[in-house]
Parts: structure tokens; C-alpha cells; sequence
């Protein structure tokens, strides 16, 4: 008989598989659903979204209030229209068809988030870190994308204050349930953009490693190593991955979860 498992997601936009390449929109999480899948009885709870909120003061949420899926779903479908009509992400290639990608199922007003990491053994793929980066310095991603710009932001930007937020809500997952497996989707260098991935390269490696330390406090808490992504695993000026980057994520997301890398 298979054991329940709780599958979370959150929370930034990385984890939404809209690209047009992309066409039947499995990304790393539903990939990751459906292999956990063939072991466990799996209950998915999908909280990645196209906010350019504070990624991390929403895990807090989703873990300490009683929010439930049915209230998740709303919210991703609401920022998606956003995204589309608002001109706030201008090189997104966001298709229509996406619009209503997040159906409400009977039964999901009572999935709280919460609740079902507490009761049952979870793994939850954490990734919030780069719009609380952002927000930090006051910046969008489209306001790096001047070259200078993105050196002087680099030079200036603290991590310290957004990986104590990150790692209070990995203490609060623990304290919540101790049989909580927690996987960091690390950072990768995105875009075709030749000056761009020149100058974030050593960044997010720098990153990487303060998220590597930190994962290694814990006998829990895994971190996804992504620095295989390459230009080819995005479109365009995009920062986010195509189908191919969702593939090498949920790739190398197998590697950690089977003890391989």
C-alpha cells in the first residue's frame, strides 16, 4: 500500500512552465509529481506564482496561517492576467491558453497548506530568492538590464537579510514537521544574453554556496545544484526556463532526492 505524501511547491515564478516551447506546461514541480507519484500516494500543492512579491514573507504565510489551495489557485490565475494585460512583464511570452491554467477542484478549500505538511510526511521544493533580492535594492529584473546597471546593483546588493528569512522559514517547516524534506532549487545564470549571464555568473555562484552552508545545517534541508543550465535552456531574453531548463531542474532535483549528486 502506498504512503500519503504532501508535495508543496513555493513560490516564485521560476516553477510556472508557460513558455510556448513548452506546450503541454510540465514544469520541474509536475514532473516531480508525477514520478513521486509512482511510490506515493501523492496530495500536490502547487504555490509557485507570477507575483513579484516578497517570496519568502509568503512561504511565512502559507506555514503559519490557514490558507487554503482554493485561495492559492485564485491568486496564481488572478497574477497571471496580470502579467498578460498589465505590460508588467514585457518579454514574457505569456500564452493566452495559460490564462486558466490553475483549475479549482472540488475538495481544495479544504487542502490547507499548513495543516497537511504537519499531518503527513512532505516534501517541499522551496525557491525565494531572487524578487526578495530584488525588492531589497527597489529593482525589477527588466531594470537590469543595462549592463552598467547590473554591475553597480551586484556590487551593492546584501544577501544576509533575505537568507535570514529563508532560513527562519526552514526552521518554522522543521518545527511544523520534522518529517519535512526540504529541497532549495538553487539559482541559475538565466537568458541568451550574452553580458548578462557574463556578469551573474560569479554572483550566483557566491549565492549557491551561502545556500549550500546553510543546507548543510540541516539533516533535512537539500539543495538543488542547477549550474547546468545553459543559454539554450531559455528564450530570448527571458529569465525564466524553457522546457529544457524544466527538464535539467527536475533532473538534477532526481540526483539529490536519490542521494546521487
Amino acid at each position: 500500500m502506498k504512503k500519503n505524501l504532501a508535495l508543496v511547491g513555493a513560490a516564485d515564478s521560476i516553477g510556472v512552465p508557460y513558455t510556448k516551447d513548452n506546450l503541454n506546461h510540465q514544469g520541474f514541480f509536475e514532473l516531480i509529481e508525477r514520478s513521486l507519484s509512482e511510490k506515493y500516494n501523492v496530495v500536490s500543492i502547487n504555490c509557485f506564482h507570477m507575483s513579484t512579491n516578497n517570496d519568502n514573507a509568503y512561504i511565512n504565510k502559507l506555514i503559519s496561517d490557514n490558507i487554503s489551495l482554493s485561495e492559492i489557485k485564485k491568486t496564481q490565475n488572478q497574477m497571471l492576467k496580470k502579467c498578460k494585460y498589465s505590460g508588467i512583464y514585457p518579454y514574457l511570452e505569456l500564452p493566452k491558453s495559460f490564462l486558466n491554467r490553475y483549475q479549482i477542484d472540488a475538495g481544495d478549500e479544504k487542502i490547507i497548506v499548513k495543516d497537511y505538511i504537519r499531518d503527513n510526511e512532505t516534501v517541499f521544493i522551496y525557491s525565494a530568492l531572487t524578487n526578495d533580492l530584488l525588492k531589497s535594492r527597489n529593482l525589477s529584473l527588466f531594470k537590469l538590464l543595462r549592463p552598467g546597471k547590473l554591475r553597480k546593483e551586484l556590487k551593492e546588493i546584501s544577501l544576509n537579510n533575505v537568507l535570514c528569512d529563508l532560513e527562519a522559514n526552514i526552521t518554522k517547516l522543521i518545527a511544523l514537521n520534522a518529517n519535512t524534506k526540504i529541497y532549495i532549487i538553487g539559482l541559475f545564470v538565466p537568458t541568451k544574453i550574452p553580458y548578462i549571464r557574463a556578469n551573474l555568473s560569479e554572483f550566483i555562484t557566491e549565492v549557491n554556496k551561502r545556500l549550500d552552508a546553510m543546507s548543510k545545517k540541516y539533516n533535512s534541508v537539500f539543495l538543488v545544484d542547477n549550474s547546468n543550465l545553459s543559454s539554450e535552456d531559455f528564450n530570448n531574453i527571458d529569465f525564466h526556463p524553457n522546457k529544457a531548463g524544466h527538464e535539467k531542474i527536475y533532473y538534477n532535483f532526481i540526483r539529490q532526492y536519490d542521494g546521487l549528486s
